[in-house]
């Protein structure tokens, strides 16, 4: 992958130890490396967890958040949080400051939307990569971003009665078209969300929303 798709950060002494760009955890690892391989294995079994233990909530911001808690809560204290930083990949993500008002505009339009359940099973798809895209937009927290925003999406898809594998789509691919999504061309994404696409019965579908919502949620999406 070309080096114009890294990460730059804004640098900060909250996320990183100093004069290193490790990020400070709560294992007091400083190699980058074990790092890394701390967190995917803790992270793996967190998501092993939340699949058998799904937490219920509202498809909102405060339900992205507790999705990326959960996940990396044993190796950051900011987990959840929405980072302090400004950060890049080729283009700037959302800057820090405006995280808040640009979230709220993205799952209020969720809701008004009804969660896309009133669509077609086509439409249904479009939209939930042109949210991704938007998530992926605002990137809110310093680290984790990719893996919280897919877990989310995939429960969406679910109780759209969908089933929505983005696990399989290679890591460039979707880079890739996440970068073009940003820039106004979303025309990979859609069609890694069609080929990562199918639909689910409508009593699985009514399963998943019990699974994954609120009580007074499930009420609403179930007629």
């Amino acid at each position: 992958m070309d080096n114009k798709y890294k990460y730059t950060y804004e640098k900060t002494a909250d996320y990183c130890y100093k004069d290193s760009d490790v990020l400070i955890n709560k294992l007091n690892i400083t190699d980058e490396k074990i790092l890394y391989d701390a967190e995917r294995g803790l992270v793996a079994l967190r998501t092993a967890w939340l699949n058998e233990e799904p937490i219920k909530g509202y498809f909102d911001f405060n339900h992205l958040k507790s999705i990326h808690k959960f996940l990396f809560q044993d190796i950051y204290r900011w987990a959840g949080d929405i980072r302090n930083c400004n950060i890049a990949k080729q283009d700037l993500f959302c800057l820090c400051e405006y995280i808040d008002s640009f979230a709220n505009d993205i799952f209020n339009r969720l809701k008004k939307e009804k969660y896309f359940t009133k669509y077609s099973y086509e439409i249904k798809i479009e939209k939930l990569a042109f949210l991704f895209a938007d998530i992926n937009a605002l990137h809110p927290f310093r680290e984790g971003n990719g893996r919280s925003q897919r877990e989310f999406i995939e429960e969406l898809a679910k109780i759209n009665g969908i089933n929505l594998n983005l696990t399989t789509v290679s890591k460039d691919d979707m880079i890739i078209a996440s970068h073009e999504s940003i820039n106004g061309r979303y025309e990979n994404l859609i069609d890694i969300f069609k080929k990562s696409s199918v639909p689910l019965s409508e009593e699985e579908r009514i399963y998943f929303i019990k699974l994954y919502c609120t009580k007074d949620l499930c009420d609403t999406l179930i007629d």
